[in-house]
């Protein structure tokens, strides 16, 4: 998952894979909001969680390339500030699946999701898709699959 933020306007992208690598699916949101960074972060992860809930998936591992919000939700509990409260609430979804992890990755490694954010705020719309996406995000995947 990632956010992107852009003069006034936000954009979030999530990508869903196996244990193998293989796109299970993905989605990209766009408002028309400019949001500080962690928070555009927490709305990715929010996006992130609607994804696999209609994925159906009972082991999860989160990725992000925000090592901000990584360290809050791993340390979710005594963090009494409103950001840590909102993740403290929108991390009782994680009670949905048999198992949760939160990985930090380097940006680099989050091509894909950061693409889809871009796409948000470039096409100025939502999106989900299964494995039957579109062009422009096929190239996207194989581009990072090279």
């Amino acid at each position: 998952m990632d956010a992107a933020v852009s003069t006034g306007c936000s954009g979030f992208g999530a990508v869903a894979r196996d244990h193998d690598g293989f796109v299970l699916g993905g989605c990209y949101k766009f408002v028309v909001k400019s949001l500080d960074v962690i928070w555009a972060e927490l709305e990715a992860l929010n996006e992130g969680l609607k994804l696999v809930g209609r994925l159906k998936v009972a082991q999860l591992i989160l990725e992000s390339d925000s090592d901000m919000l990584v360290n809050k939700v791993k340390k979710r509990m005594p963090d009494v500030t409103i950001l840590g409260q909102r993740i403290k609430q929108d991390c009782k979804a994680f009670n949905k699946f048999d198992s949760v992890q939160i990985n930090w990755i380097k940006r680099n490694s989050n091509n894909v999701a950061d693409s889809l954010c871009n796409l948000a705020i470039k096409n100025r719309s939502d999106l989900y898709f299964n494995m039957d996406y579109r062009l422009d995000i096929h190239n996207i995947i194989i581009h990072d699959a090279i």
